[in-house]
């Protein structure tokens, strides 16, 4: 800064000073202030008559600081130690979860699974199956329901229990083997079970029960069906021709394929034994076990005339060999004789039928009309002993007729020569009425 031009002051009255107080200058006034400025409240001392001057003041030079903006201090990063602690955290469940679950398994799925894979995939699984049954609609052996549920986490070594169908409620199928087909089939709906019928050809009676599957006694779910054959009777065989052979050799043919014998005495020009007409026909169809008519020659009885007045004896009767011979053929020789026999059956190992012993030896003169006994053979393998209806005194068919529903073979004789008629009554049979032979057996009657 210049500095102001010296001035002298005027030389003051003596003794005397004037002292007066700072004032502002004037707005129009320059205040000159010495470097060493004093402070506000001290006094400046200026000279009363010095003309008013410029009074130059100098200042200290004001210091400008230029204000800089100061950025605001960024608060710390707090984010990264909490994702620091987050992860730690993280870290420890999953390392205590893992601990904790070391002995903790899963469990499997196993609802509509047989019993066995179900069982064996909960052992796989480290627990222990625990199963229980009860009916259902389902099938048998599958799993209906389980406890604890699938995905549940359990203890090593836990039980599941197991809900496994026993199937639908079942019934005991009734016995109906040997009843009528209507009567079967009432006792398998009254059970609450269904029947399957098929008939087929069988030697049991027509119309009857002869199988059923499942077999009585076997438990079955009810609605199920139990399948029965039912007999229609014995199967058709072809009669074959006998006509022309002997009563004996016709028998043995007509019993190989399955057919029975009825044998016929009728007066005849053939030589007797011999069978001269068959019913049903040859070449016909017949059910098994069915019975062939066999029309026998027999040679008329030897009559003799004698006069008016004259009462002659009668001629006396010779007993022809029966042993050997079917009982059928050795029969119609005594009726030749006008004899009779008396039937006794015995066990034997000769051919069923077949005449083993006679009370009276061939040759022996008997009267006409005599009884001789024969003994014939029930065979090896005898049939059932059945007893014999009595049929004395009825016509000669209707008592043929019951004979053969019981299983008998028939055959009607005269002794007189008289013809065999189905109206002619039963005279007398053999074995007598109530006797028990076998099945099948021959039956003699005698009428006229």
């Amino acid at each position: 800064m210049a500095e102001p031009p010296p001035r002298t002051p005027p030389d003051p009255p003596e003794d005397e000073t004037v002292v007066v107080p700072a004032a502002e200058p004037p707005l129009d006034e320059t205040v000159v202030v010495p470097a060493a400025e004093p402070p506000l409240d001290e006094t400046v001392v200026v000279d009363a008559w010095e003309p008013e001057t410029a009074v130059f003041v100098e200042a200290e030079p004001e210091v400008v600081v230029e204000e800089t903006e100061v950025p605001p201090r960024r608060p710390p990063l707090v984010w990264p130690w909490l994702l620091a602690f987050l992860v730690a955290v993280l870290a420890g469940l999953g390392a205590y979860y893992f601990l904790t679950q070391e002995d903790e398994k899963t469990v499997p799925a196993v609802i509509g699974l047989r019993q066995e894979p179900a069982e064996a995939s909960v052992r796989d699984a480290g627990l222990d199956p625990q199963a229980t049954r009860q009916d259902s609609s389902r099938p048998r052996g599958v799993v209906l329901d389980q406890d604890p549920e699938p995905g549940a986490k359990v203890d090593e070594g836990s039980d599941v229990r197991l809900v496994v169908s026993n199937g639908p409620a079942r019934e005991t199928v009734p016995d109906v083997v040997g009843e009528t087909e209507a009567a079967a089939t009432s006792a398998l709906t009254d059970s609450g079970f269904k029947a399957d019928v098929t008939k087929a050809f069988s030697d049991k009676k027509a119309g009857t029960v002869v199988s059923q599957e499942p077999k009585g006694g076997t438990n079955l779910k009810e609605g199920s069906t139990v399948a029965l054959t039912i007999s229609q009777g014995s199967k058709p065989v072809t009669v074959p021709d006998v006509v022309g052979t002997t009563s004996s050799e016709a028998t043995a043919t007509l019993r190989d394929v399955g057919l029975q014998v009825n044998v016929v005495a009728v007066p005849s020009d053939e030589p007797s034994g011999t069978v001269i007409a068959q019913s049903p026909a040859a070449g016909q169809e017949a059910k098994s076990g069915a019975a062939v008519r066999l029309n026998v020659a027999q040679a008329a009885a030897e009559t003799t005339t004698a006069p008016a007045a004259t009462t002659a004896a009668p001629e006396p009767a010779t007993v022809p060999e029966a042993v050997g011979k079917e009982l059928a053929v050795a029969a119609q020789e005594f009726a030749g004789q006008g004899l009779k026999v008396a039937v006794q059956y015995v066990p034997s190992n000769e051919a069923a039928g077949r005449v083993v012993a006679q009370a009276q030896p061939a040759g022996t003169k008997r009267k006409r009309g005599d009884t001789v006994q024969v003994n014939v053979s029930i065979g090896a393998e005898p049939a059932a002993a059945t007893g014999v209806p009595d049929v004395v005194g009825r016509r000669q068919d209707q008592g043929r007729r019951t004979l053969e529903q019981a299983g008998f073979e028939v055959l009607a004789l005269s002794v007189s020569g008289s013809e065999v008629r189905n109206e002619s009554p039963v005279a007398s049979q053999t074995p007598a009425g109530g006797a028990s032979i076998p099945r099948g057996s021959l039956v003699i009657l005698y009428v006229g």
